[in-house]
């Protein structure tokens, strides 16, 4: 249906996209963690010692996008050098252009970025996690050395150009060859100004870095000292050497302008030090593509707002897709929205070295790439290296050719128009993205290219996707080129695991930058055998136009979650297979946390046992910007839903403790579904000591960390009275939250804890602390009256545990808009417990709360009778010798159930005691301590 002639298909491209606007890409959606931790494949090497990138969050004072006054930081564990901001309004910025940059770097917050550089001997972990207890930075994380993306070999064949026959580009110039006033930016280790091949084509640049690796000088010379540095040269030379010279090798682009970044050092030639400055120095001036032939495998926050920044002002980022020969993505090349390159030798067979996966966009190639070297000199290179600048420079061709188009446009045209490559790649199917390169079909074809923008699962276990399950899929589409008719949608997956049906949705008719939103449903069965937290493989499959137009792309899922979201009119939680709460892996991941009446109120819910300073089982944070991982599941959460309640069940040990206690634990959370009863969880931990002695001293505790509204302006408080601890804002009159504890079984225990003081207060939590924390009964009634950010423990103890016996615990965990809803919500949550605790026929339960009784609390005390059947009751107190000095309530008959009794014992003096009580037959008795 399309033209045949090159005027025509280029005439009909024209007519359709000119003047249409290209909307942004969104934000990546990975969460982003408030501890930080190095991956394990991060060495020292791969960042610079000392320093710190910070982002600040906005200004919660005046909610502006600016920050009004230089931010301050101080740290505890080393000393600050120097704070400075990255990118000053209008720096290195065209004056034409200043407007639109500084509306871009406003709206993603590149102005709320600044370098923090600093002495002292503490890990960088130490120092990023110190900062990143600061609320008011957005995150924290090392300035990435990245590395150049070639390996160099010696030369395999004769002809040495051949790669430029391989993607057809003699053809294409026979179309046309004009890209000049096309700016192509290398950032990379700097170029060769100089060099007979390129001088010409170079349009300027700066050096970001300078000579020395270890005092970085910013300076405008960004050629290269020494042959060691020759890595810019060689790509400047693919990107745009300058062609029919009658000098050296020729380019795609021809007669491309290049914009050179220097972020490497001249004394580290391999090092990328400032790639990420370098992409957004080349977008401010005038790159329409930015080539970036390195990368590493930190995903950095950083990276990603400048790559966003970069692509919001129009340019194409082509970047490497890395040398390790894995799926393991490089970033830049694994960022949304940028086109990734792999290798592939001169027969289209993907190269050994060549990363692959789903994030790969295009492949081109890149082994034994002849071009440009220092002083005039030109050799071989291999890698992705190679590869990317060989696309950079089609783009700038297609983008000469076809002005009108977007540089988003531009990359789809050139990934959909690649030649397939997988007849020979079959093991690497749908990983070298739509194919190689092909610059003639990129001119001379039009094509649709419809790409997903959202994924949305749903199924009946609020997104659990669990084993045995079928869950529904939708897509949301847009087309970034040619109409679309008769578009066909097909869901696929190589997993035997899963099962789609519905697979195949007939979508009709998309037309240019057109959106289509819930594409769908698709159906998939998963395998009652998968494993939990699977990660699972799927491809869709685009084909439309009469079959003319057909595409692919690929997505990852993981499946059979181990942990159970729960959701009621007013309360979302999350049930976990390892004790935690409301998110089942540290950082705010894997859960729903605890959203009261749609508000997120908790960062950290754990569990914690220990009996000594050197033997706690938890997995709460720890030291280092780390948790402890010590409990491990047994049996994966397990959903139970009555009439009226949800419930979740799991079993875990303590198994990933060196110092272990050898328990078992039995975690229960339920949940009233029915308003008004759901504003409350109510927690169960029933501990097994598996060990063949008694297990004595032990505590057992919530460590939670609640972050209301402005969780700088936080405090928190214990009232005795009702043994609840809550947490609220100082500052504004949003939502309460609290833990109520529900058992008697042992002495009640509240820790408040803030980042201003210790523990806590240096970012690490010890087992030493955390001992601390359970083993100190009411340390004082609260922290932060003022305001700040605030956690606390809340638990029990001490116990002894019997060898194969048990104990168990309950916490009620709820909301409410004020104190008075907070403590009517959790109460409810007591009498739910305490009805359910005592079967009919079994003894009575008798308890006082606070104990001891003190005047903090007026020297009130609450006394709780839980009665299995209807009795007469008496109460009375005796001291230690036996004396009656105090009779509460005389032969009164009780309904079964739960009754509580208020006393104030002001007249009484310090000392122990001993309530009794008498009912039908039997005989309770409990000790309380009078403390003045």
């Amino acid at each position: 249906m399309f033209g045949k002639t090159k005027g025509m298909n280029k005439l009909l491209l024209s007519m359709l996209l000119l003047g249409l606007a290209v909307s942004s890409l969104a934000q990546s959606n990975y969460g982003k963690s408030r501890t930080f931790r190095l991956s394990v494949n991060t060495k020292p090497g791969d960042y610079l010692p000392n320093v710190v990138i910070v982002k600040f969050k906005e200004s919660s004072s005046a909610g502006a996008k600016t920050l009004s006054d230089k931010p301050t930081v101080l740290l505890n564990k080393v000393s600050v050098v120097s704070l400075t901001q990255k990118f000053p309004s209008g720096s290195t910025i065209n004056s034409k252009d200043r407007s639109s940059v500084l509306r871009e770097s406003v709206r993603i917050g590149l102005n709320r970025i600044y370098e923090l550089k600093y002495s002292g001997n503490a890990g960088i972990e130490t120092v990023i996690n110190e900062l990143l207890s600061d609320k008011s930075i957005e995150y924290a994380e090392p300035s990435y050395i990245h590395h150049l993306n070639y390996t160099p070999n010696d030369p395999l064949y004769a002809g040495a150009q051949s790669y430029l026959m391989q993607v057809k580009a003699p053809e294409a110039w026979d179309v046309y060859r004009n890209a000049d006033g096309i700016i192509i930016g290398i950032v990379d280790s700097g170029s060769e100004l100089t060099h007979e091949d390129l001088s010409a084509n170079i349009a300027g640049g700066w050096d970001l870095v300078g000579a020395d690796a270890g005092n970085f000088m910013e300076d405008n010379d960004p050629n290269v000292a020494r042959a060691e540095n020759d890595h810019g040269v060689h790509v400047s030379g693919l990107a745009s050497a300058v062609s029919n010279n009658m000098k050296g090798v020729a380019s795609i682009a021809s007669n491309a302008r290049l914009f050179i970044v220097k972020v490497a050092a001249d004394n580290q030639p391999e090092d990328i030090y400032r790639g990420y400055d370098g992409i957004k120095y080349a977008a401010d001036h005038g790159a329409s593509v930015i080539n970036c032939s390195w990368g590493s495998q930190d995903r950095s926050f950083y990276g990603e707002d400048i790559v966003n920044y970069a692509i919001a002002r129009g340019c194409l980022i082509v970047a490497a897709a890395g040398n390790n020969g894995s799926s393991v993505p490089d970033y830049p090349a694994g960022y949304k929205g940028v086109i990734a390159v792999a290798n592939v030798l001169g027969n289209d067979r993907k190269s050994s070295s060549s990363n692959y996966g789903g994030y790969v966009s295009i492949a081109a190639p890149g082994n034994n790439i002849y071009n440009t070297t220092f002083r005039n000199s030109y050799g071989y290179k291999s890698g992705t290296s190679m590869a990317s600048p060989i696309v950079s420079s089609a783009a700038a061709l297609v983008k000469s050719y076809y002005p009108q188009l977007s540089m988003q446009q531009v990359g789809e045209l050139l990934r959909v128009t690649a030649d397939n490559i997988y007849s020979i790649n079959p093991e690497y199917d749908g990983k070298l993205g739509k194919g190689r390169l092909n610059v003639y079909r990129a001119l001379t074809e039009s094509s649709p290219s419809v790409r997903q923008q959202n994924i949305t699962f749903e199924d009946d276990n609020n997104g659990r996707l669990t084993a045995g399950s079928i869950a529904e899929i939708y897509l949301d589409l847009k087309n970034f080129l040619m109409p679309v008719e008769g578009l066909k949608v097909t869901l696929k997956s190589s997993d035997s695991r899963v099962t789609i049906t519905d697979a195949i949705q007939n979508v009709g008719s998309i037309a240019t930058l057109e959106s289509k939103t819930r594409v769908g449903p698709f159906r998939v069965y998963i395998s009652p055998d998968m494993p939990d937290n699977a990660r699972v493989e799927f491809r869709i499959e685009y084909t439309g136009n009469n079959d003319t137009y057909q595409d692919f792309e690929m997505f990852t899922q993981t499946v059979a979650l181990d942990y159970l979201n729960i959701v009621t009119d007013n309360l979302e939680t999350t049930v976990t297979s390892n004790g935690r709460i409301g998110f089942s892996s540290q950082g705010q991941q894997g859960g729903l946390g605890f959203r009261y009446k749609g508000s997120q109120l908790l960062y950290e819910a754990s569990l914690m046992i220990g009996n000594s300073a050197s033997s706690v089982s938890n997995n709460a944070r720890s030291s280092n910007g780390d948790a402890d991982e010590h409990f491990i599941k047994r049996v994966s959460v397990k959903e139970a839903i009555t009439d009226s309640t949800i419930s979740g069940s799991s079993e875990f040990d303590d198994s990933g403790n060196p110092s272990r206690l050898k328990i078992d634990v039995r975690h229960k959370v339920t949940v009233n579904s029915k308003s008004p009863a759901n504003k409350y969880i109510i927690a169960e931990y029933e501990v097994v000591n598996r060990s063949t002695s008694n297990l004595d001293g032990i505590y057992i505790g919530l460590f939670t960390d609640w972050d209301i509204d402005d969780p700088e302006f936080n405090a928190t408080r214990y009232n005795a009275i009702d043994r609840l601890a809550y947490a609220y804002s100082a500052n504004s009159t949003s939502a309460y939250a609290g833990v109520k504890l529900l058992s008697t079984s042992a002495q009640p225990a509240y820790y408040p804890l803030s980042l201003s003081t210790s523990p806590l207060g240096d970012g690490n939590f010890t087992t030493a602390e955390k001992y601390t924390t359970l083993s100190s009964g009411i340390r004082q009634p609260g922290a932060g009256s003022s305001g700040t950010d605030i956690s606390f423990v809340s638990g029990y103890g001490p116990f002894t545990i019997a060898a194969n016996g048990s104990v168990k615990v309950a916490f009620a965990l709820g909301g409410g808009t004020d104190l008075g809803d907070l403590q009517q919500n959790l109460m409810a949550a007591q009498i739910h417990y305490d009805n359910q605790s005592v079967p009919a026929g079994s003894s009575a339960v008798l308890y006082t709360y606070p104990n001891p009784v003190t005047p903090y609390y007026n020297n009130n005390i609450t006394t709780v009778v839980n009665l299995p059947d209807n009795a007469v009751v008496s109460l009375d107190l005796f001291n230690l010798t036996g004396q009656r000095v105090k009779s509460l309530l005389s032969n009164t008959s009780l309904d079964k159930g739960i009754h509580r009794m208020y006393y104030n014992f002001s007249d009484l003096s310090s000392g122990i005691y001993l309530l009794r009580m008498r009912y039908n037959n039997s005989v309770k008795t409990h000790k309380i301590s009078v403390v003045k």
